[in-house]
């Protein structure tokens, strides 16, 4: 149902146990050692990959509602989640999470978008608010909120989110976290207490609310963050063009600097399909992925009113163009590659240094994963990749590539499929739950797994539990949760000690033995 929901979308736009120390001595501690789980999906190259060893999901250790609203959300939508959720982050015995509060302008009735704004029209009502929590006594117990002023962009039909929530995502590095602000701005947080340390402000000390931080934050291992910023026209904001979109970046020092989409897409086309382009911007959704050796910035960018006029881009660090690669050339090897606004699918670069990503596929309504080369060139795809940033496992001087494979078009089957480094399947795993509504199992409604230091693959599915599969296709262990139909894609995150973290109906549960 969400995927076709996504398509029509698209279519339409192609026509205590932790003390609380001293907060300078805690950043001290935590620079000299590794987060757990930094960011969407973990590390800077987006590989979904931890050096943990995963705990069997034995049972549930936590249960914490970080979005009390999806009763309201789903109502609005027919009965799906529409809404994309902060992947868990991890740091020894702390758990950083969204937290939303606020209110929810519902419609009346659901869904019939009045009196307007109400419903996603009106989300902004809502307040974004990073929360930590620590491990004491087998529990996980508050112990700081920050309340931010960031909001998501607006809704909007023809483009844009049209439906979706946009997500809210914040970083940990070296004893801060990072997290979205308004106007384009990014806090930072001591982690052992929440204290405001800076406000980075890279447009100046005006507030522009149309100005919106837009997808995860990525902090790579020296401490520079990178992120998204788009500028929107006030009114009719998805049929204005864009004011500006940039890639940001902030270095441990605190030094701010900024490359225009215009800059790093220079010769994107002005005229699409008989009508404008609009200017080029990110993906709503998407997060910056950065090359192991920290001298390469890979983003997605879109036309703003033609999601099937997008690229691949390549950054220096010094944020000077490096290429730019159209997805819209591929089209003679059968591929239009969409950049969708509702989805959450972000660049991966694997470690041989080729960047994957998922893409809606405009001709056959599939979706892609694509596979480009360090240089940009494209080398092979595989079909079904829509809406996921596929993880990366490893092995044997190779890698493996472990996403869902959700055959929406025909009603199932759902697959967690494994690829080789040349995107050829090496196992599956089907779901199986069966009942009368969905003969052909459940869809995965995970949007970045995990795989842990053995191979083990962790992911969520919507027949309401987590899954653990072994290496070959074969299940290690399930625990459910909750009904989950309509389910949002959600990420998934392991900690160092191996316990599971994995969101459902707007739930962060944490499985373990």
């Amino acid at each position: 149902m969400k995927r076709t929901l996504a398509l029509f979308s698209s279519l339409l736009a192609v026509a205590a146990i932790l003390i609380f120390w001293h907060a300078g001595d805690v950043a001290a501690v935590h620079a000299q050692t590794n987060p757990d789980w930094p960011q969407w999906a973990n590390t800077p190259q987006h590989t979904g990959a931890s050096s943990a060893v995963g705990q069997d999901p034995n049972q549930q250790l936590a249960d914490i509602t970080y979005d009390p609203f999806t009763a309201q959300e789903m109502a609005e939508s027919g009965g799906d989640l529409l809404a994309h959720y902060q992947s868990p982050l991890i740091d020894g015995n702390t758990v950083f999470s969204e937290y939303k509060t606020g209110t929810y302008v519902s419609c009346h009735p659901p869904g019939s978008g009045h009196p307007f704004p109400c419903g996603p029209d009106a989300w902004s009502s809502q307040i974004w608010n990073e929360r930590a929590f620590t491990w004491q006594g087998g529990s996980l117990v508050e112990s700081w909120n920050f309340q931010s002023d960031w909001k998501p962009e607006p809704n909007g039909g023809f483009a844009g989110p049209s439906g979706w929530e946009p997500v809210f995502h914040a970083a940990v590095s070296k004893g801060f976290v990072f997290v979205p602000g308004a106007s384009g701005s990014v806090y930072k947080l001591n982690e052992s207490d929440g204290t405001q340390v800076a406000h980075f402000r890279p447009f100046g000390p005006v507030d522009d609310p149309n100005k919106f931080v837009s997808g995860p934050l990525t902090v790579d291992p020296s401490g520079n963050v990178y992120y998204n910023v788009i500028a929107l026209h006030s009114k009719n904001p998805w049929a204005t063009d864009v004011r500006g979109a940039w890639l940001v970046r902030v270095t441990p020092q605190g030094r701010v600097a900024k490359v225009s989409y215009s800059t790093l897409v220079p010769n994107a086309p002005t005229t699409c399909n008989g009508a404008p382009c609009g200017a080029q911007r990110p993906g709503l959704n998407v997060a910056p992925a950065v090359s192991a050796d920290g001298r390469t910035i890979y983003t997605a960018s879109r036309a703003h009113f033609f999601s099937d006029y997008g690229y691949m881009v390549a950054v220096n660090a010094n944020l000077t163009p490096r290429w730019q690669t159209s997805l819209r050339d591929l089209i003679g090897l059968g591929i239009a590659g969409v950049i969708e606004d509702q989805s959450s699918s972000t660049p991966v670069v694997a470690p041989d240094g080729s960047i994957l990503y998922g893409v809606v596929n405009a001709i056959d309504s599939r979706g892609d994963l694509l596979k480009l080369n360090s240089s940009g060139q494209y080398l092979t795809k595989y079909g079904f990749g829509w809406d996921i940033t596929p993880a990366i496992y490893p092995h044997d001087s190779t890698y493996s590539v472990i996403l869902k494979d959700n055959h929406y078009d025909t009603g199932g089957p759902y697959f967690i499929t494994q690829l080789s480094a040349d995107l050829v399947p090496e196992w599956q795993f089907k779901n199986t739950t069966i009942d009368g509504g969905h003969p052909n199992g459940y869809e995965w409604c995970v949007n970045a797994p995990a795989v842990d230091a053995n191979g083990t693959v962790y992911v969520n599915s919507e027949d309401g539990s987590a899954y653990v599969i072994q290496q070959g296709g074969t299940l290690q262990g399930k625990l459910f949760l909750r009904r989950a139909v309509g389910a949002a894609y959600t990420p998934i995150a392991i900690g160092q000690d191996g316990k599971i973290y994995t969101e459902n109906d707007g739930d962060m549960f944490v499985l373990g033995q």
